[in-house]
């Protein structure tokens, strides 16, 4: 296994660093080494209690560590990588290729999975084609759908669903592949941990914009990267606010949306949201690069088709969320509190826990948007969640949550993608309009930047998270 061959070069590496270090030590003269040690007994100690220091307390204190002389004088301490003890490029690298080996390990063995309960066999073909989940011919059940309301592997009624659950949702596989999922997690975020981050200030909450704006400004910013995309970026939400810098890597971009594919096959979506806006927006960063070409990689674009198909591919996944429920609700109130204002000119205060808007609201939006009585009243001040719900057990309250996130991820995307239909009809209607419909257009290569892993998570997804959510739906 890759995973193993990576480890041993990573120990190797490391034992070969200390053994380096230990050998510069014991190379060095007896008084260098001795220096830096604290001397046993009241002899020692040089700690003067309830004196001022001879240099002033107005001096700054030294800096610990090596350092050299700045440009005006001062002292300039040095960056970790170029200390002695900083680790080879082959360590953050094997970290890397080992994160990666474990989350491709995990895609085969749900592929081998799917294959085997297909019935078909993976032959190589003379193009090199590879072969996608979603063009299985002869299978048992037919593969992973796209388009279907229900999801990617169709309706829980269906014969295909509860047969791909029982495989893949088994108790012993679904660890071991959360496993290797999370060793992959691990690896790619002690990778980014080797190069610094430039972040702006904190933005204060008070000023600050909810999730659900911030997922769709991080996926506006992501189709602005495709290649071939004409699309301008979106307007920064914080113009005032600097922009994220990071110390440039060619697999950094890779590794960010790496770990965005293992959060989303964790069903993680909590997580996800923030960890897909920073993403968007260091890769905004890079792209200020001069001297570097676009980033480009094969993860980003599985993410974001995965995305894409899960926004046209599942309904539930695309209703009203809590920040839009409590947005149209705020302006629902606001409605009616300038209509009793045009009858009444006296001033109006509507209770905070009104029963007549509240049960008016709770009949009129469920939790996936359908019509609900049984749901609660949210308020306008608190967007809903399922932390609030007293009657739902832990387990139930985590998927109302995680379904809530998953919906502000793909709500935008959704809105993109009819906006994008909505165009193209008009253009069409206006060719027609114009006595060009006949006119032969001009063929379009149309090559898929992303790989067979994407029908890989979709099926994952579908047999072991999305099921669960469309039971809280």
């Amino acid at each position: 296994m890759a995973a193993k061959d990576f480890t041993h070069i990573l120990r190797e590496s490391r034992a070969q660093r200390k053994a380096k270090m230990a050998h510069r030590s014991n190379n060095l003269p007896s008084e260098q080494r001795t220096k830096n040690k604290k001397k046993k007994g009241k002899s020692g100690s040089s700690k003067v209690n309830g004196q001022a220091p001879a240099d002033g307390t107005s001096t700054p204190p030294s800096i610990e560590g090596p350092s050299i002389d700045g440009p005006d004088g001062e002292l300039l301490l040095l960056h970790p990588s170029v200390l002695p003890d900083a680790p080879d490029p082959i360590e953050p690298q094997c970290l890397f290729l080992r994160g990666a080996a474990y989350l491709q390990h995990a895609v085969y063995l749900i592929e081998e999975a799917i294959l085997k309960l297909e019935g078909i066999r993976k032959e190589p073909t003379a193009d090199g084609a590879e072969l996608r989940l979603c063009y299985v011919e002869n299978g048992r059940y037919g593969g992973v759908e796209i388009g279907n309301p229900h999801g990617p592997l169709g309706s829980n009624d269906g014969e295909k669903l509860p047969a791909y659950k029982q495989v893949l949702a088994e108790d012993n596989f679904r660890e071991q592949i959360i496993t290797l999922i999370r060793k992959s997690l691990r690896d790619h975020e002690r990778f980014l941990a080797y190069f610094d981050t430039l972040e702006g200030p904190a933005i204060d909450p008070a000023f600050d914009v909810n999730p659900s704006q911030k997922a769709e400004h991080a996926f506006l910013l992501s189709q602005s990267f495709r290649p071939g995309s004409h699309i301008a970026p979106p307007p920064p939400l914080h113009p005032d606010t600097p922009v994220m810098f990071t110390t440039y890597h060619p697999l950094l971009v890779e590794s960010h949306f790496s770990i965005l594919i293992c959060l989303i096959m964790l069903g993680d979506f909590p997580s996800l949201l923030p960890a897909f806006y920073r993403a968007a927006m260091l890769v905004d960063g890079l792209e200020g690069y001069p001297v570097f070409l676009p980033p480009r990689s094969m993860a980003q674009a599985e993410f974001i088709e995965i995305l894409e198909r899960l926004a046209g591919g599942w309904r539930n996944g695309i209703q009203p969320h809590s920040m839009v429920r409590s947005t149209s609700f705020a302006l629902e109130v606001a409605s009616r509190s300038a209509k009793a204002k045009e009858v009444d000119r006296s001033p109006m205060l509507l209770p905070e826990g009104s029963s007549a808007s509240g049960s008016a609201f709770a009949t009129s939006l469920g939790i996936n948007g359908s019509s609900s009585s049984s749901s609660s009243a949210v308020r306008a001040s608190n967007p809903p969640s399922g932390r609030d719900t007293p009657a739902s057990n832990e387990g139930r309250v985590d998927l109302v949550e995680a379904l809530d996130c998953a919906r502000m991820l793909l709500v935008p995307v959704a809105a993109k993608q009819k906006e994008k239909a909505e165009k193209a009809a008009a253009e069409k209607a206006a060719e027609k309009a114009a006595g060009k419909g006949n006119k032969k257009k001009p063929l379009s290569i149309n090559i898929p930047l992303h790989g067979p892993r994407v029908e890989i998570v979709l099926a994952w997804l579908a047999a072991v998270h999305l099921v669960e959510l469309d039971t809280v739906a």
